[in-house]
């Protein structure tokens, strides 16, 4: 039997508005970009009618491709960090070796 004590409940309302906040602001982001960029489309071409559906997805698929060419640059960073370890790693062991330190 769960029993849910009141402050155990207020944690839950507390975590809920934290994790709507989150949602809210991973929303409110990518609506933005996509509101801007049918805006920016729209200067450039004042006939043409977009549709307001167009907004989220174009949103989202922008703030998608900036994630994962960030991402792919962090991965060639922690590439570069790791291979500056070894290095640093082996000439330290040489140095050991050869009593230079």
């Amino acid at each position: 039997m769960n029993i849910i004590f009141p402050q155990e409940a207020a944690n839950v309302k507390h975590l809920n508005g934290i994790l709507h906040n989150i949602l809210t602001f991973l929303y409110f982001l990518p609506h933005q970009i996509g509101l801007g960029i049918i805006k920016m489309l729209q200067q450039i071409f004042p006939r043409i009618a977009f549709p307001d559906t167009l907004i989220d997805p174009l949103g989202f698929m922008i703030l998608l491709t900036l994630f994962m060419v960030l991402a792919r640059a962090a991965k060639r960073v922690a590439w570069i960090i790791v291979w500056l370890g070894w290095i640093l790693l082996f000439i330290r062991i040489l140095m050991i070796i050869f009593n230079l330190g």
